[in-house]
């Protein structure tokens, strides 16, 4: 209580120095010396919340267990996986194949590893990535050159000024004793225990459907790309596209909101991996009129620039899209998730009347929102373009997605990091949005008060 009392006091004076010396009122001596000596105390105030702050803060991230390094030894017959970490701690591993992986899941960490430290090539691991997964999850993903199967998983204590480790061992094995070991089975670490607990996987829990209100005003869903353990594109600058584009989609939202013609939710609202399935779940959870996937690509051809929008197809329009709908495609295998072999409901919506008028007001959209854009922002030289994109794959929700433009060009990097770009872009979103669902509800059929929402 008295420590606080007298932080309070301590800012309290630092205010008051702060004002005499913007009021630039002549002084005399004695009244100089008297200010110099206050200023000096208020030099020494501002040290003492400064170290105060500073130890509040060590207080806080010591609760926090890091990860300070990686090492991979071995050979392809045998394998290690160590990770440095600030205390021992609980964690579960499985391995998936097609491609062969092993997931790592631990309690939420903070990853202090140094940059490309994931590029190691070596053994059995080729590479690895890592991240949030979840709230209070993080993974990494090992990336295998075959079969493999976990011999030993444990955790050692700190000793003598190393750090404690928690240790994977491999082993390979035979494409049929991969299968036959059922090593999908999950292998839980106690943080105090060394021994192996083979437990089955829990399934993710189905979001549940969100109550429809009496705001009959549409509601939008944002959808920040990537997230977490999948930072996306990624500049030679090193800007995140994951990051990038959340911040983008808040500033939306914020600018939505402010004018009052739709509603708007967002998949994400902070740095964590969401799959590509669970996005659309989350849009049809909420009825959602419309649905809009963010996100910034790169491309090998450094003068590649300007905005993209993409909606669904089951062809896709050029290479260009073809490739663009594999690379995000591939997002929950990065992540370590297991892809589904079938996608036999949507090739069955396909020939379903619901899925092809949704496909009309996607591509209705598409062309609005190309042409809002086009008097405010670079567009790409085909600015409306068409893939199998899983994440656009709602069968009731018109969807599309926006590739704010390229992180391999200087220009569109320099572009998406302005403010000035920013506001012009996000206002004509917001343009794009009022004549879409004017001309819906004006529409007989009245997708967005009779369909989904």
């Amino acid at each position: 209580m008295e420590l606080s009392r007298a932080i309070y006091m301590l800012f309290e004076l630092l205010v008051s120095c702060r004002r005499g010396v913007r009021q630039g009122v002549p002084l005399r001596r004695g009244a100089f010396l008297s200010v110099l000596r206050s200023v000096r105390f208020c030099l020494f105030a501002a040290m003492l919340v400064g170290v105060s702050s500073v130890a509040s803060s060590q207080e806080l991230s010591s609760d926090i267990v890091t990860v300070t390094a990686v090492r991979t030894s071995g050979d392809n017959k045998e394998s290690r996986f160590v990770l440095d970490v600030s205390k021992p701690i609980a964690f579960s591993v499985f391995a998936l194949a097609d491609p062969y992986r092993l997931v790592i899941d631990l309690p939420s960490l903070s990853f202090q590893m140094a940059h490309g430290m994931g590029q190691v090539e070596r053994a059995m691991v080729r590479n690895f990535r890592f991240g949030s997964f979840g709230e209070t999850r993080s993974r990494v993903v090992l990336d295998l050159s075959g079969p493999a199967k976990v011999s030993k998983a444990y955790n050692l204590p700190a000793v003598d000024g190393n750090a404690a480790r928690a240790v994977i061992e491999l082993v390979h094995v035979s494409e049929r004793e991969f299968s036959e070991q059922a090593l999908r089975d999950v292998i839980r670490i106690k943080a105090d225990g060394k021994s192996l607990e083979k437990t089955v996987p829990v399934r993710e829990k189905p979001i549940p459907e969100h109550e429809k209100g009496s705001d009959a005003r549409p509601l939008v869903v944002l959808d920040p790309g990537h997230g977490g353990i999948d930072t996306g594109a990624t500049s030679k600058r090193g800007l995140k596209e994951s990051k990038l584009v959340l911040s983008f989609a808040k500033a939306l939202k914020k600018k939505l909101e402010a004018d009052g013609h739709v509603r708007v939710v967002m998949t994400r609202e902070k740095d964590e991996f969401i799959s590509l399935s669970k996005r659309v779940a989350f849009a049809q959870a909420h009825n959602a009129n419309l649905f809009v996937s963010i996100h910034a690509d790169t491309v090998r051809e450094s003068y590649v620039r300007g905005a993209t929008v993409y909606t669904l197809s089951d062809r896709a329009s050029d290479q260009v899209a073809a490739k663009l709908a594999q690379q995000e495609n591939r997002s929950d295998l990065l992540a370590g998730l297991e892809l589904e072999e079938k996608d036999d409901v949507v090739a069955d919506i396909l020939i379903d009347l619901t899925r092809r008028e949704t496909a009309n007001h996607s591509s209705l959209y598409s062309r609005t929102l190309v042409g809002a854009l086009k008097s405010s922002i670079k567009l790409s030289k085909t600015p409306e373009r068409s893939a199998g994109f899983k994440v656009l794959k709602a069968p009731d929700i018109p969807s599309i997605l926006l590739e704010l433009g390229y992180l391999s060009n200087d220009a569109d990097q320099s572009a998406l990091t302005s403010e000035a770009w920013r506001k012009k872009a996000i206002d004509s979103i917001a343009k794009s949005l009022r004549t879409f669902f004017q001309r819906q509800s004006a529409n007989s059929s009245g997708l967005f008060v009779s369909g989904s929402g």
